[in-house]
């Protein structure tokens, strides 16, 4: 029996093959636990040859996957697991033949708008929600090129949550 977790999993990562692969037009696999190992190589493979543009994963990539020659990520569900973000970004940005650098979009959801006042309860619920994003996100910046530009774009946020000095 599937649980919700999974089924949530299943239809993040076909929105994503479909986002990828229909509307951007791209050349894209699933990389999951779903895979034989063979198979799982012949798509790193393919990805490092070129016939691949990318692969959607869930958690797969997080750990024993060494593909030092990727220079693209868009990163859909960011943890506040220092581990796991650490190796996110680590695939990204371990050195290959003619590598300069990588680019990473770590993508974050803004707490939704429940309305509250500054001494609200959900107010206080959006402002923790967002902070724990915050820190994982500062982290980022302190070692991106753009990472003043990107804090930049969050000034709002942050001031509507009053995590100016975070």
């Amino acid at each position: 029996m599937e649980t919700e977790i999974e089924n949530d999993y299943e239809r993040q990562i076909e929105a994503a093959t479909r986002l990828l692969g229909k509307d951007a037009d791209m050349r894209v696999r699933r990389f999951t636990c779903e895979e034989r190992m063979e198979e799982r190589e012949d798509i790193l493979n393919d990805l490092q040859n070129g016939t691949l543009d990318a692969l959607v994963a869930i958690r797969c990539l997080d750990e024993g996957i060494d593909i030092p020659d990727i220079r693209m990520a868009f990163i859909l569900a960011s943890s506040t697991n220092p581990r796991q973000f650490i190796q996110r970004r680590g695939r990204l940005l371990r050195k290959a033949p003619g590598k300069q650098f990588a680019h990473i979009w770590d993508f974050i959801v803004a707490p939704p708008d429940l309305g509250g006042d500054l001494d609200d309860g959900a107010f206080n619920t959006e402002r923790r929600l967002f902070k724990r994003e915050l820190a994982r996100i500062m982290e980022f910046c302190e070692t991106a090129e753009n990472g003043m530009s990107a804090l930049n774009q969050l000034q709002e946020l942050r001031n509507h949550y009053n995590l100016l000095s975070q």
